[in-house]
């Protein structure tokens, strides 16, 4: 990127409200879809969570093609955000209608919107996270940019949490108006925000890519942060899926699992300035660290807690553990472009697009799996109908606890041993002037 003006700590954060827009249609997939599909629409946990885990794969390679795409191509960003805007906000409202026809064609028809939906979601949010790169090359804009993009993506999960309903008939019409405020939002952005891209030819593809993936597998740093990364989210996937489920049918009150989630937005809207400041004070790698001790320590309390299950407390520790995912999301963020900048400083290939569209595939890999395992277990617990049985419910209560406790854990070891000390300025001191070599 060639940008001789300085920082723009101004343009950094304005970028951030994408994620807003995106979180509106994310934050409602990942807290609730799983929750209609059963409770609502009537599929096993199984099927919801084939249906999930398809769409998470689907989204990831899409990702991949597109990260590709554009690294080939020299693809304009924000040209891609604002053609397809509106019909992945229209994909979107499908996703809660309920079919037409016979049982038979539930599971088909569901199937086949949740897939759709999930790749336009990746063709429009892979070029906005690879558009992070051009907004500015300086370490405090994309610092105060990743802390902007968190900031605004948890307000958008404090909008869904209050307007989404916990059951009941009226998520088509909530979708409806969700999707049209993320649309306007995308446009906002587009046209607010510049995009610096260097006119230099595309390489051939065949070679490129055969570069391109050879140094990324060279790339330590990023092969760590993947890893860590990969933890991190099956263990907020199984977090955010548990909460609708735990509140109504372990603690049997449902509007507390809608305040819940309202809490742990906006308790991570707070949280995600913090761990920006942590951030700049002490390097992204050690507030994640920090919010893996965190979130171990409130998983901990959660059934130690004396006359635990209890409302209360169970919301206070949810809250606690939101603000150690905020920080998980901050880190990531935040070290994945320092991954790339090392990435180039160590292999002499500047990789954007496509190592963005890994990293994302490793994360919707993850969230995959995580709404698969625990379709499996509650299918295995006896959840069927919308009414676990005792056992079934012990396995709520304890998936949600004992699933995210282990990934943090291994996460947290990973990140003690990746490469990722250094800082944005000081890897990129021999950046080339374009976003891809």
């Amino acid at each position: 990127m060639s940008d001789s003006s300085g920082p723009h700590p101004a343009r950094a954060i304005g970028f951030g409200a994408g994620d807003y827009a995106f979180n509106l249609f994310w934050q409602t997939v990942t807290l609730y879809l799983l929750f209609f599909y059963t409770d609502a629409l009537g599929l096993t946990p199984e099927a919801a969570g084939l249906v999930m885990m398809v769409g998470a794969i689907a989204d990831g390679l899409a990702d991949l093609a597109i990260g590709i795409a554009a690294d080939r191509w020299r693809l304009r960003y924000r040209r891609i955000i604002a053609w397809w805007a509106v019909p992945l906000a229209t994909s979107f409202v499908l996703l809660f209608q309920r079919p037409a026809g016979g049982a038979e064609w539930l599971l088909p028809v569901v199937m086949a919107t949740h897939v759709a939906f999930r790749i336009l979601y990746a063709l429009v949010n892979l070029p906005y996270a690879a558009w992070s790169t051009r907004v500015s090359p300086h370490a405090r804009d994309r610092t105060l940019m990743s802390g902007s993009r968190m900031t605004f993506g948890a307000l958008g999960a404090v909008t869904v949490a209050w307007v989404m309903p916990a059951g009941g008939d009226h998520y088509a019409g909530v979708a409806m108006l969700l999707a049209g405020v993320a649309a306007l939002v995308l446009w906002i952005v587009v046209w607010r925000v510049p995009e610096a891209i260097a006119p230099v030819p595309p390489r051939p593809a065949r070679h490129a890519l055969a570069q391109d993936l050879a140094a990324i597998a060279r790339n330590r740093a990023f092969l760590m942060l993947c890893a860590a990364t990969f933890c991190a989210t099956v263990a907020g996937a199984i977090i955010g899926h548990s909460v609708l489920y735990y509140f109504a049918h372990v603690l049997l009150d449902a509007g507390a699992g809608k305040r819940a989630l309202a809490v742990m937005g906006v308790i991570g809207a707070v949280a995600v300035p913090l761990w920006t400041l942590v951030a700049l004070r002490w390097s992204a790698q050690p507030s994640w660290l920090a919010a893996a001790c965190l979130a171990l320590l409130a998983l901990a309390v959660l059934p130690l807690w004396p006359g635990a299950p209890d409302i209360g407390i169970s919301i206070a520790m949810l809250a606690v553990i939101q603000v150690a995912l905020s920080g998980f999301h901050l880190a990531a963020w935040a070290l994945l472009p320092l991954s790339v900048d090392q990435g180039e400083v160590r292999t002499g290939v500047r990789v954007e697009a496509t190592a963005f569209s890994l990293f994302m595939l490793v994360q919707k890999i993850g969230l995959g799996l995580a709404a698969l395992f625990l379709g499996l277990a509650y299918a295995m617990g006896g959840y069927a109908g919308g009414v676990p049985d005792a056992a079934g419910r012990d396995v709520i209560a304890w998936v949600m606890i004992a699933g995210p406790a282990i990934m943090i854990a291994a996460g947290g070891a990973i990140m003690m041993l990746a490469p990722l000390r250094g800082r944005v300025d000081q890897a990129s001191v021999n950046m080339s002037d374009t976003p891809s070599a």
